[in-house]
């Protein structure tokens, strides 16, 4: 659940992103998960989702280990388009800390492989979509 005030808009990164709508300084808590709206499915469970549900919760949830079970994490609400950085300017914990002074309207960035266990498939999809989409524009 974000801590501070965001909201979501068109990213350079890729897609949509998450933009900061107020200063967070160095340090501040943004986001820790709350049950409350937050919800972790166990990977064992993805087979009793159709597969729209499975295939949402691929690409919008992150992948942790929790209590010796592998889960899909969910954020309820658009923590969920966060951007991947190698650089990123949130730091990744049991709560997410701003890794330095974030500007309002600055994108908030983090390392999917910080925290995601399936971060590499992830970010390989979104590469290979990328030349994809380079590719046809060379050729049209």
């Amino acid at each position: 659940m974000f801590l501070v005030k965001t909201r979501i808009g068109p990213s350079k990164i890729h897609g949509i992103g998450v933009f900061a709508e107020e200063r967070i300084p160095k340090g501040q808590m943004i986001w820790v998960f709350d049950a409350r709206i937050d919800v972790r499915v166990p990977i064992s469970d993805l087979p009793t989702f159709p597969p729209p549900m499975r295939a949402f919760l691929r690409k919008y949830g992150y992948e942790e280990m929790h209590e010796d079970r592998r889960t899909i994490v969910l954020c309820g609400d658009h923590a969920r388009h966060v951007n991947h950085s190698n650089d990123p300017n949130v730091t990744d914990g049991e709560a997410d800390l701003a890794a330095r002074d974030i500007e309002r309207g600055e994108e908030l960035t983090c390392n999917y492989y910080a925290f995601d266990l399936d971060a590499e498939r992830k970010l390989s999809q979104g590469r290979s979509t990328r030349a994809a989409r380079k590719s046809r524009s060379v050729l049209v």
